[in-house]
């Protein structure tokens, strides 16, 4: 749609406060060419609202200290090379949206971190009257944000109990939080996490794009399917049990191959497994499922994942077998979506999905983004 029609259907005006700003900076946890997530989405309607700004996005700088002298570490800088010479491709880019993949010292401590913002600063566009959103935060990223006349933390997990973080990292998030204008989680754990730290703390959970992910009835449904990357998430033990007890059932799985566990799964004979695929081809592959899953370990972290797919399933006509991640329970309705504990057969099960236009309809992205604008010029008026 134009920025013209989108601003009129959002409430948004031209006077909005949000565009008094010199610069604006985004720094998204993940690649322009990564599957198409929150950050992604909510990052390409403010360059759509700002349509006259020049809007700059960092790439993802780490949240790890790495051995420099290790293998690992140079594969991970080719990667990060790779990834985003191919950002493009993967996903659209707005015309007024900026890609930049400054040179920075991939280490996190605060002395670094005053290094990389004097030599990101430039290439970040970054002026006295900064817009600033992040999803993450480091030291380097720190600088940007404590220098910014405008702060937006939006966090899309569980934080605090990723097992993969360390404490230091953990405290500048808290700072981060403390500090914001405004917090938006996507989790009721995060919520209450942090909220003693910021009382301009919201809950917005993720939405789905209607635009990108809709029924196409005439599909024939003869998967059972995941779209998404396989990642630690995922509870491996319990999706390769439900293969295995529904072998006349051909399971579909789209996403890249985060996790060597993974492999196990799709070694299986009534697996198919295709690759991360960009967000415009997804809903083609949706319209041949009978059933989408949400295989994730519940636990201390994943309690506070809310799935982007959840409603993109719903959204294609695809009924949902989940695991019992709180964030998905909240909207359990054996007409569309059914929570189990254990590997079960499924032959049996039926959806009449009577039901499931509606809670679409509740949670799309344009939904979501009419709160994150009025949250953000409750902020600014």
């Amino acid at each position: 749609i134009s920025s013209k029609n989108f601003m009129s259907r959002n409430n948004i005006s031209l006077e909005n406060p949000i565009m008094g700003f010199s610069s604006y900076t985004f720094f998204p946890g993940q690649h322009w060419a990564h599957s198409w997530e929150r950050q992604h989405e909510i990052i390409s309607r403010f360059a759509t609202i700002l349509q006259d700004k020049r809007i700059f996005v960092s790439s993802p700088l780490g949240l790890l200290n790495h051995n420099p002298f290790s293998i690992d570490f140079f594969k991970r800088i080719v990667s990060y090379k790779h990834s985003q010479k191919n950002a493009g491709i993967q996903n659209p880019i707005m015309d007024n949206m900026e890609l930049v993949s400054a040179k920075h010292l991939p280490f996190h401590n605060n002395i670094i971190g005053k290094i990389n913002y004097t030599l990101m600063k430039s290439a970040m566009s970054m002026s006295d009257n900064n817009f600033f959103w992040a999803t993450y935060m480091n030291p380097t990223i720190y600088e940007f944000f404590r220098r910014s006349k405008f702060k937006i933390y939006d966090l899309a997990e569980r934080r605090s109990t990723n097992p993969h973080l360390n404490n230091r990292i953990l405290e500048w998030e808290r700072k981060a939080v403390k500090e914001s204008d405004l917090v938006i989680a996507d989790n009721h754990a995060t919520i209450e996490d942090y909220r003693l730290l910021n009382d301009n703390i919201h809950y917005i959970p993720q939405g789905v794009n209607v635009e990108s992910f809709f029924n196409i009835n005439d599909g024939a449904r003869e998967y059972i399917g995941y779209i998404g990357n396989l990642h630690f998430a995922i509870d491996y033990i319990f999706l390769r049990e439900l293969i295995l007890k529904n072998p006349k059932e051909k399971f579909l799985i789209i996403g890249g191959i985060l996790e060597d566990a993974a492999r196990q799964i799709l070694e299986l004979p009534n697996v198919i497994h295709i690759g991360q695929l960009p967000k415009m081809e997804l809903n083609n592959h949706l319209a041949h499922m009978k059933m989408g899953l949400i295989p994730y370990v519940v636990n201390n972290h994943t309690v506070g994942i809310y799935p982007t797919k959840l409603f993109e399933y719903l959204s294609a006509g695809v009924p949902v077998i989940s695991l019992p991640l709180p964030e998905v329970v909240q909207y359990t309705d054996d007409d569309y979506l059914k929570i189990i504990e254990k590997p079960i057969d499924l032959s049996n099960i039926k959806f009449s999905m009577n039901k499931a236009q509606a809670i679409v309809n509740d949670n799309t992205w344009d939904v979501r983004w009419n709160k994150y604008i009025e949250k953000i010029e409750l902020c600014l008026r």
